[in-house]
């Protein structure tokens, strides 16, 4: 999959038509790049520092993970990354250079060299909020391009107190093969972060018409179905003819109704975007519904003192 969206990138320039604005020093797009994604303009940018290196570098971190596809949450990165040993000086504009003593292996994806994976996967875990660290695993595992346990295996590479390395641990036991967007990784990552409970993920109801379908997160305590809004599905490209919005809403309105029907079920909290990237807002939709900050929520997470960075102030239970 990589391939073929390198290729496609690369074949914008055969065009010839050139416009004025550079991506780096030397290095110009056709017209055709007007439009592009800010992930394929990444990618366009990686090409060109590639091209323009003595030796071709490995590129790492989030520009490799773009380049894998692997999802993240925040902001685009602003400079193509790429690994250079220890002690390596010098700086170049829209560069990040990302000094390890880590082996720099590399797997070649088209003419460019790219950190493998895991490696890439426990990279971005390392330096990414919690929750896009989340979010990258959830997708690798449900996909099922990796294991968990490759995952842990990469991560036993990084030195034992290592930057980032208790982040990293974290977000890989808390990955769950059974998300199916970064909305519901996000989503995922809140709920942990307010010690609530943890819920029941893509669970089946059926009704006397037959199958209800699945439920996002589901607390069988409370009956409460809890369903977040508007985001693309891992592995289901954008525009995708099963997604057109009017059939889709339809759909989902009828679909909520038979939920709120069943004897299970209690109440549907739904949220978006907008309730459950803010730290807290989320922990305050869900409260509304009655549910309430546990000192034990049944998360699987690793042994010893969690990381304070994967937590906001108000997030832990005082």
């Amino acid at each position: 999959m990589p391939e073929l969206r390198l290729r496609a990138l690369n074949d914008l320039g055969g065009t010839g038509r050139i416009r004025p604005a550079k991506l780096r020093r030397n290095a110009y797009c056709t017209s055709e790049c007007d439009g592009l994604s800010d992930d394929d303009a990444h990618i366009l940018m990686a090409c060109a520092v590639s091209d323009a290196a003595g030796a071709p570098p490995t590129l790492s971190h989030e520009t490799a993970r773009i380049i894998w596809g692997l999802p993240a949450i925040g902001r685009p990165p602003a400079r193509v990354e790429y690994i250079v040993p220890p002690g390596t000086r010098g700086r170049t504009p829209h560069v990040r250079r990302r000094r390890t003593g880590l082996a720099s292996a590399f797997v070649g994806i088209g003419a460019l060299r790219v950190t493998p994976y895991e490696r890439t996967i426990v990279d971005h875990a390392r330096h990414a909020r919690l929750e896009s660290g989340v979010a990258a695993c959830d997708s690798a595992l449900h996909l099922g391009l990796t294991t968990r346990e490759a995952l842990l295996a990469e991560l036993e590479r990084v030195p034992r107190g290592a930057r980032g390395r208790s982040m990293a641990n974290l977000a890989i036991h808390l990955a769950d093969a059974r998300a199916e967007s970064p909305l519901e990784s996000l989503s995922r990552t809140r709920m942990f972060q307010a010690s609530l409970p943890m819920p029941e993920l893509q669970q089946w109801f059926d009704d006397t018409d037959g199958q209800v379908g699945r439920t996002d997160f589901y607390w069988p305590q409370l009956g409460l179905v809890g369903e977040s809004d508007g985001d693309l599905k891992y592995g289901v490209a954008e525009g995708d003819p099963g997604q057109r919005a009017v059939d889709a809403l339809l759909a989902e309105k009828r679909r909520e109704q038979r939920l709120r029907r069943h004897p299970e079920i209690d109440d549907v909290a739904r949220w978006d975007w907008g309730e459950a990237l803010p730290p807290g807002k989320l922990h305050t939709v869900l409260a509304a519904y009655g549910l309430r900050a546990v000192l034990d929520g049944g998360w699987p997470v690793p042994d010893g003192p969690l990381p304070k960075r994967a937590f906001f102030p108000t997030d832990r239970l005082t």
